[in-house]
């Protein structure tokens, strides 16, 4: 159902860009929800570090895979995302005396953004690329699995399981539910929504909002300073 209702609004949005009709019927549907909804909540922070502990970093195969969870979480990057990523995506120089780079990162209908990556993450990541087993080539994919061949989300999404079983983890953990962490804790920490947005690489701040999980007093605040109308946000 919820693959039905997608192509539905995506068919009117498409007509409604176009011009062909001038309002999209679809907009006002509300969404479906499931015994799949923890997916698309945010996971808390002391089941993420069990999680990274639990990728053994004796090995190079240990330290990609925990570069891979400490990236989906720190930059809320898509599975698709990071997957995409290259070599070259990453720009060391950008302020290397501060342990600051600059990550490339194209995202959904070929839009590209900028993310920075700074501090621990930064030296992580330099450390992983000067490995001898890591990628050299800037054309080469960041995170592969043989010569040339990028990782697949399915063989992240495995050991993001057999890392949670590992480590006695009783809630689920998805590179998609770190992404909603990620929005959560941006929000908490005071960011405005409108640059959570550019992070996250949205076109409509209505869309981010789903991404906020925040307590309810929180909340009320938000809603006080914004007003949705039809999908759309309102000033």
């Amino acid at each position: 159902m919820r693959q039905h209702q997608f192509a539905i609004k995506s068919f009117f949005a498409f007509l409604d860009k176009l011009g062909v009709i001038e309002k999209n019927p679809a907009a006002a549907l509300p969404r479906i929800g499931g015994k799949y909804g923890e997916k698309n909540t945010a996971v808390p922070e002391e089941a993420v570090f069990s999680l990274l502990d639990a990728a053994e970093q004796s090995s190079w195969l240990g330290r990609r895979n925990h570069l891979i969870i400490a990236m989906l979480w720190c930059l809320g990057l898509r599975i698709s995302e990071l997957i995409r990523l290259t070599v070259g995506s990453f720009e060391t120089g950008h302020d290397p005396e501060n342990r600051i780079g600059l990550l490339r990162v194209q995202g959904k209908n070929k839009k590209q953004r900028a993310l920075f990556v700074v501090d621990a993450l930064y030296d992580e990541l330099c450390d992983y690329l000067v490995e001898p087993d890591s990628p050299k080539s800037k054309s080469r994919p960041l995170f592969p699995v043989g010569q040339g061949t990028a990782i697949s989300a399915n063989r992240i999404q495995k050991f993001f399981k057999e890392y949670t079983v590992a480590a006695g983890i009783q809630t689920v953990i998805t590179p998609h539910r770190l992404r909603h962490s990620f929005a959560s804790d941006l929000y908490r920490l005071g960011v405005p929504a409108t640059a959570i947005q550019a992070m996250l690489g949205h076109t409509r701040q209505a869309e981010t909002a789903i991404y906020i999980h925040v307590p309810e007093g929180m909340k009320q605040m938000a809603m006080a300073k914004l007003s949705i109308f039809g999908g759309e946000t309102c000033r």
